[in-house]
């Protein structure tokens, strides 16, 4: 179950040394950096390298993160110049294969440019922070809507948030013209 903490959170609860933020943090994007060493056509030891390599990057300069918000976006392009220092060092390395010649081009073609599902994972932190920000009702609110493994009902999340059934859907309007706005200030493009 991911936590409900932002980035900003864990990142602050981190550097007052609290461990237990650090690890809701590489669990909230083991798989983020994962998926791009492997994407970029690394084999697991491989990515594992680049995994380590990329928090441990992160924990070094986690004090001189300027916009903690962007948190994913930075991980991103950690985690592809990291592959992209492995792959060029597998290139160098001397191989006979024109199959792993194909890869390496294949890989880094991908590096090179940016895929739609890593925007994706940026835009989710962002809506992550901008939803903690809104806080309150809206905040749970929009969670169970949204959010919420068990996909409530609106019966079931009236009954959780002690509030009639016809003021959801007005509430749940308003609640994300909100969020909209914060968004906004966070520099979030209405696309």
């Amino acid at each position: 179950m991911p936590t409900e903490h932002s980035d900003v959170q864990l990142i602050t609860a981190c550097l007052n040394g609290e461990a237990w933020a650090w690890d809701a943090l590489v669990d909230r994007y083991k798989r983020l950096v994962y998926s791009i060493a492997l994407r970029a056509g690394l084999g697991q030891e491989d990515a594992a390298d680049v995994f380590q390599a990329v928090f441990t990057v992160l924990v070094e300069n986690l004090r001189n993160l300027h916009e903690p918000q962007g948190l994913a976006a930075w991980l991103i392009t950690t985690a592809k110049r990291q592959s992209w220092r492995v792959l060029r060092k597998q290139k160098r390395e001397p191989t006979d294969s024109e199959e792993m010649a194909a890869t390496l081009a294949t890989a880094e073609e991908w590096l090179l440019n940016p895929h739609p599902d890593e925007s994706l994972w940026a835009d989710q932190a962002l809506v992550r922070e901008a939803l903690e920000r809104l806080g309150g009702r809206c905040k749970e609110l929009l969670w169970l809507l949204y959010y919420d493994h068990s996909e409530p009902s609106y019966e079931e999340i009236g009954r959780r948030l002690k509030v009639p059934l016809g003021s959801i859907g007005p509430t749940r309007a308003r609640c994300l013209q909100k969020l909209r706005q914060i968004l906004q200030a966070m520099g979030m493009s209405e696309a």
